[in-house]
């Protein structure tokens, strides 16, 4: 959904002794389905060896414990426990995303990500997960989708208008349960209900992904389109044409880059005309307080999920993703001179900076897995090493995407 940041400042500094006491954590979850330990099937870590590109020069032994100390710091921070005594959220706190550091549907279905992976290590990451998935369904839309954005106090929706979703979390939501569904079983019937619902209101008639459940079907919001998402949908629920989404996604891409960034492979926060064979950057400020027709917050995640769809799926399956990973590695590597702490933001589809006063360490961190699926071996592991470190005080944004590339870049983002 949206992300308001201004332009001008650097992001919020995480304010000194957040981290939440993890004694709570571990409390079990009376009426949280499915009842009762499972075994973990995938225990953390699960080592994968991916399809294409290199892997960082760290060992793997070193991947793995740099993974479990930064789940250990970001469990602490942000893995919350409420808002009801039988649900988990992941609090925004260090950001602006929601009032009172509440919870936003795509950092719930960050966590929902990221707790299954992290099984074997977390024993008690099935209580968290069903937890994390106790509270969006409490929270559902007319749609039967989260609503987007909660206050951390009230734990009501409190944005404008009906409540809606955002494809962005939903689309993690779905995975997460299929993560879960893989990693213990006995979530199927949710998640085959949640991909009823997503299809239903997420997917425009032709295929591609809406920005939201109840918006319009001209638009499309490229940081959604997480095409090893859609491909783990497509072999889990064949009720649906997951395939037609996927094709349509790739077909954006392709169109989109060839017409408005051919030499850097970048898309815009915002795209428009998304049903039609000429889709185009949204208008500057068509939905946020920030330039929507260049690539700003929404959009630095994109060589992350593009990137992560290369190295799972293969130069052949994926394609447009290993293309468009590698244009977009090699320009984000040349715009930061190989630093990157020197990614920024906002970028011109052109792939020169919009602004330099604005840094933030999640856009470095994303390139990850596009420069290794490009084969980029030292600016991998440049990337690599900045994720041991929080140069610019990132908050919730920062360090949940942090540590879910820190699982895709050791090895360890098994797929369902």
């Amino acid at each position: 959904m949206p992300r308001q940041f201004p332009l001008a400042s650097a992001r919020p500094l995480l304010a000194a002794g957040t981290a939440l006491a993890t004694a709570a954590l571990g409390l079990g979850l009376a009426g949280a389905a499915p009842a009762g330990a499972a075994s973990t099937a995938h225990p953390f870590p699960t080592h994968v060896s991916y399809q294409v590109g290199v892997m960082p020069s760290a060992s793997q032994s070193a991947r793995d414990a740099a993974v479990e100390k930064e789940y250990n710091s970001w469990k602490a921070t942000y893995l919350h426990h409420g808002c009801a005594s039988n649900e988990y959220y992941v609090s925004t706190k260090g950001d602006d995303d929601a009032r009172n550091d509440g919870p936003v549907s795509e950092g719930q279905g960050y966590g929902m990500n990221i707790v299954p992976l992290m099984a074997g290590y977390d024993p008690d990451a099935q209580s968290e997960f069903n937890g994390l998935w106790q509270l969006v369904k409490d929270h559902k839309d007319q749609w039967g989708l989260m609503q987007w954005q909660l206050d951390g106090k009230s734990c009501q929706y409190y944005s404008g208008g009906t409540p809606d979703a955002a494809t962005d979390g939903d689309l993690d939501i779905g995975y997460g349960l299929i993560l879960a569904d893989k990693q213990w079983g006995g979530y199927t019937a949710d998640a085959k209900a949640w991909l009823a619902s997503f299809y239903a209101h997420d997917v425009a008639p032709d295929g591609h992904l809406k920005c939201e459940d109840d918006g319009p079907n001209t638009d499309t919001r490229p940081s959604d389109m997480m095409l090893d998402h859609l491909r783990a949908f497509a072999a889990y629920d064949t009720s649906h044409d997951w395939n037609k989404v996927i094709q349509r996604t790739e077909a954006v891409i392709s169109s989109f880059t060839k017409s408005n960034s051919p030499s850097a492979g970048l898309l815009s926060d915002f795209v428009v005309n998304a049903n039609t064979s000429s889709p185009k950057p949204a208008p500057a400020d068509y939905q946020e307080d920030q330039p929507d027709n260049i690539v700003g917050y929404n959009s630095i995640r994109v060589p992350w999920h593009l990137g992560t769809d290369a190295l799972l799926y293969g130069g052949s399956t994926a394609a447009v993703s290993l293309r468009t990973a590698k244009l977009e590695s090699a320009c984000l590597k040349g715009e930061s001179g190989g630093n990157p702490q020197k990614v920024y933001p906002h970028t011109k589809l052109n792939c020169t900076p919009y602004s330099t006063s604005d840094q933030a360490e999640e856009a470095g961190d994303s390139v990850g897995p596009a420069a290794m699926a490009a084969g980029d071996q030292a600016w991998t592991d440049a990337i690599w090493k900045q994720l041991g470190s929080n140069p610019f005080g990132d908050g919730y944004y920062g360090e949940t995407i942090k540590t879910l590339v820190y699982i895709v870049m050791a090895g360890d983002y098994w797929k369902p």
